[in-house]
């Protein structure tokens, strides 16, 4: 599955849009409208609603997506940083 949504987070430094002092330069009105329409969350309901999935199989994946997440941010925090001459390789580009 694929679904077009908006990025809610800062690429970098501390999340003031999630703490909610907001120096991002996005509007707050902005981001709140984003998080009302998140399609995870959409997905979930129309799942749920479709008899689809439990609450229990729902909330199973939400947990096996969490562990495969922190799995992936403990790899990264253990792992060696790049070598200048790699910094630029497997960067996303449109």
């Amino acid at each position: 599955l694929e679904f077009m949504t908006y990025r809610l987070r800062g690429h970098v430094g501390p999340d003031d849009n999630v703490q909610g002092l907001h120096t991002d330069i996005r509007p707050k009105e902005e981001i709140a409208k984003w998080q009302r329409k998140c399609p995870i969350k959409k997905f979930g309901k129309f799942l749920l609603k479709n008899k689809i999935l439990t609450e229990k199989g729902l909330k199973n994946i939400n947990q096996q997506a969490e562990k495969e997440v922190c799995k992936a941010h403990q790899f990264a925090r253990r792992s060696p940083f790049p070598k200048k001459e790699e910094l630029n390789k497997y960067v996303f580009k449109d």
